[in-house]
């Protein structure tokens, strides 16, 4: 049995706490054996079913303990239909959404007060999104949600922008699309969404096949949004005005922006761009780790290093790997960090960037590479 002794009601449950292995659950008597802790009407603020390939009888014997379930608000449904053909993968995610929403709602899946969602690994199309919505839909407007690894089309993001923004603004504070197959029109999508989520402090945007068009409206959907405190931006193609527009967010801050960690790993920045962004995070004094690696950053990108200076007290991360900056780049990148202190700096890469063993920097602690 799942180990959460000692708590009645339990707060929380994972059907992989006592069976971690991924695998396909095809019977009902399998699929009741993985939640036969939970007790019917039993109160229960956070459920995670993922992991496990549930097949349509095997969701249908589990559906009715979970529809009475009191209180959910967060939910994992994340990875619950690999290997399933399409017809029976659909069938299997409304039976599990309606359940859950319906123990959200208590009894009433119109009423249901899901706060946190992830759907990711789920191959999701336009018509498993139809088949999620009742997660979606509820009373409670979502405040954190993750659809990654979803392979998600065009259509698909343009069909997710329509459900997240139907009331207007969207109440996110988080959200990660990561891995998907949008690609320029749904990058448009996914930035209208950013725009009218004026909560927002942690997003994840990287992997998603946008072209330079798609990026550039995508960051430019970043200018509001002054609340942020992590962005993950890699393998967007942002070029020169991107870099741009990802400086003037930056900037617009007037020196008072939260943000911690920025990764803009593979944006095809150049030197330019990096310049561009440079001159936003030289007025951000709060960063903790950055990441620029794969910008094809030459020697001239670090001719100023103002922006390490402005977080040398909080900087714990820095990745500048897999550029061309050379050995003239990283001795410029030696001075920035002889300049000034860098107490909490902890990691520093900067391989495969062309440098000989005479040029490469030394920040004096933590774990160069």
């Amino acid at each position: 049995m799942a180990g959460f002794e000692g708590a009645l009601p339990l707060d929380a449950f994972d059907v992989c706490a006592a069976n971690p292995a991924r695998e396909h659950v095809a019977e009902p008597d399998a699929a009741l054996k993985l939640v036969e802790e939970l007790s019917n009407g039993q109160a229960l603020r956070k459920i995670k079913l993922s992991n496990k390939s549930y097949g349509a009888k095997a969701a249908k014997a589990i559906a009715e303990k979970l529809a009475s379930l009191r209180g959910v608000k967060d939910v994992d449904v994340s990875d619950v239909i690999a290997g399933r053909p399409e017809a029976e993968a659909l069938e299997v995610l409304e039976t599990l959404a309606t359940a859950l929403a319906k123990a959200s709602g208590y009894g009433d899946a119109k009423r249901s007060r899901i706060t946190s969602l992830d759907v990711s690994d789920n191959a999701l199309g336009q018509k498993g999104l139809d088949a999620l919505l009742p997660l979606f839909m509820g009373a409670a407007p979502l405040v954190h949600l993750k659809t990654c690894n979803n392979g998600m089309s065009s259509a698909a993001a343009h069909q997710l922008k329509d459900v997240l923004t139907s009331k207007g603004v969207t109440s996110l504070e988080s959200f990660h699309y990561f891995n998907n197959m949008s690609g320029d029109e749904g990058a448009k999508a996914i930035a209208e969404i950013v725009q009218k989520s004026p909560d927002l402090t942690d997003l994840r945007f990287s992997g998603t096949r946008a072209g330079r068009a798609g990026s550039l409206v995508f960051a430019e959907a970043l200018r509001a949004r002054q609340l942020l405190v992590t962005v993950d931006l890699a393998d967007n193609t942002f070029g020169t005005d991107g870099g741009q527009l990802l400086g003037e967010w930056l900037s617009a801050a007037n020196g008072a922006s939260p943000l911690e960690v920025l990764n803009v790993r593979d944006c095809s920045l150049g030197d330019d761009g990096f310049g561009e962004l440079c001159s936003g995070l030289e007025k951000c004094d709060n960063l903790r780790a950055l990441d620029f690696s794969g910008n094809e950053l030459t020697a001239d990108a670090f001719t100023s290093t103002k922006w390490l200076a402005s977080c040398a007290s909080t900087l714990e991360v820095l990745q500048v790997e897999e550029n061309e900056f050379s050995s003239r780049g990283a001795g410029r990148l030696a001075k920035g960090f002889s300049a000034s202190q860098f107490p909490a700096l902890s990691t520093f890469v900067c391989r495969a960037s062309e440098i000989g063993s005479r040029g490469a920097p030394g920040p004096g602690r933590g774990g160069g590479e």
